[in-house]
């Protein structure tokens, strides 16, 4: 299969607004973004700030920024979710 395939399957974003591939950095973001908001806080917590069990977080991998927006989009998405 090549990659991407040339006809993409297109699923909407709740975050984008629209439809998108399942390809794109858009999808990744909303998939990991979605993942994280279905986790309960403390998990979340520990999966974001890390220094659980040994376990390095996201902010020592991908900084303070990219954790902030994060957590940003975490709380926009759940808000759009409970938009009728």
């Amino acid at each position: 299969m090549p990659y991407p395939p040339d006809n993409p399957p297109h699923v909407f974003s709740i975050l984008a607004g629209r439809e998108v591939s399942t390809w794109s950095e858009e999808w990744k973001h909303e998939c990991e973004v979605r993942f994280l908001a279905g986790l309960p806080l403390r998990e979340r917590n520990d999966a974001l700030d890390g220094v659980k069990d040994g376990l390095r977080g996201m902010k020592s991998i991908r900084g303070d920024a990219a954790v902030a927006h994060l957590r940003t989009e975490i709380d926009r998405y759940a808000a759009l979710k409970t938009k009728p």
